[in-house]
């Protein structure tokens, strides 16, 4: 049964009520590249290190992000992506010569901004005060990158972490002579309203239609702590930020269209964006496409948990059966954020091409 005969299936009994289709989700069965424990042939774990194998895990985290982008703006030509901790990739490095970097440009026409969590970190030596070659090269680059995203008209949004009212405001000062739209989290779990500064930086009443508008943000990644969904509505709506990052889910719920309508509106009454975080290229066991049986190498794009979380499992994001769980199709966690209505997403994991170019690194 797809994802309409469930609405009607669902509405014949819950009557007078529209469930979106990322709420289907919950209750409908998931695309069939998931029922793997049903396939007569047993999937083949992916091995992205097999020998032989030559992949440009960059070049994939890019045409992911350009597919996801593509998609989302059929339906709402206005939709924003905006990409987190995803700037080395606006850059290609030469084929032949990989000191020399070229513009990404279908990438960079494909996004909106890019939000960093390391635009401020200059370190160029090591603890022992030592010249660091390669951590040089690294802030050379990233200023590279910088240049390149500020000259393809991209948005640059600097996210910070401190709890302490001083640091706080010495960063957003910072973050803002980069020429970042600055926000500072009281933790790097985003899950509370920081409490400093005591107002929103660069408040406004005005209107904030698109990306251009956007003078400050606050990104709520997790707000668990913050009590039942209308509480947690409640507090959004308590703030005049000109953007609200959120999490669809809360507490193993999707937010209602409703819900998000209400996160429109700053507390002055302007309008705003509301756009939602999602993480492209890991899953975890809890979430709503998880299936009975799923863990490494089944499905295939299932890699193995990642070290620090083992809820947590990297996935092969180029495989197409992953990416038809992301985007692509009404069953798809883009297709649900777009009927909630959301303006836009912030893409997560982005940097993860990264561990499979160091060969596993983490």
């Amino acid at each position: 049964m797809g994802i309409r005969g469930c609405q009607r299936a669902v509405r014949a009994k819950v009557s007078g009520v529209c469930l979106t289709a990322l709420s289907l989700l919950f209750v409908c069965p998931a695309p069939s590249f998931a029922q793997s424990a049903i396939d007569p042939i047993a999937p083949v774990a992916i091995d992205p290190f097999a020998p032989g194998i030559v992949t440009d895990f960059g070049e994939n985290m890019r045409t992911f992000i350009q597919s996801i982008s593509s998609y989302a703006r059929s339906f709402n030509p206005q939709f924003i992506v905006i990409v987190k901790d995803g700037m080395s990739l606006v850059g290609k490095p030469d084929p032949e010569d990989d000191t020399r970097i070229f513009p990404a440009r279908a990438y960079m026409r494909a996004i909106d901004g890019v939000m960093e969590t390391t635009l401020l970190d200059e370190t160029i030596t090591t603890p022992e005060g030592k010249a660091d070659p390669e951590l040089e090269a690294i802030v050379k680059r990233r200023a590279a990158d910088l240049s390149m995203a500020r000259a393809a008209g991209l948005k640059v949004f600097g996210l910070e972490f401190s709890a302490d009212s001083k640091t706080v405001n010495a960063r957003y000062s910072a973050l803002a002579k980069k020429g970042a739209i600055p926000f500072v989290a009281e933790s790097v779990e985003l899950a509370t309203i920081p409490r400093h500064p005591t107002s929103v930086y660069k408040a406004n009443a005005s209107t904030v239609a698109a990306v251009t508008d956007i003078q400050n943000y606050l990104y709520l990644a997790n707000g668990q702590g913050l009590g039942t969904t209308s509480d947690l509505i409640s507090a959004l709506r308590n703030t005049n930020h000109d953007m609200v990052v959120v999490d669809v889910f809360h507490k193993r719920k999707p937010l209602t269209r409703q819900d998000v309508n209400w996160l429109k509106y700053k507390k002055l009454g302007a309008p705003r964006l509301v756009l939602a975080q999602i993480d492209i290229s890991s899953a975890t066991s809890f979430q709503y496409f998880w299936q009975p049986g799923w863990g490494k190498g089944s499905p295939p794009f299932v890699f193995g948990p990642v070290r620090e979380d083992p809820d947590r499992f990297r996935t092969v994001y180029w495989n197409p059966g992953w990416q038809a769980i992301i985007t692509g199709d009404t069953n798809s966690y883009i297709y649900g954020l777009i009927d909630l209505g959301f303006d836009g997403v912030v893409l997560t994991g982005t940097d993860a091409w990264r561990y499979f170019d160091s060969g596993g690194e983490e």
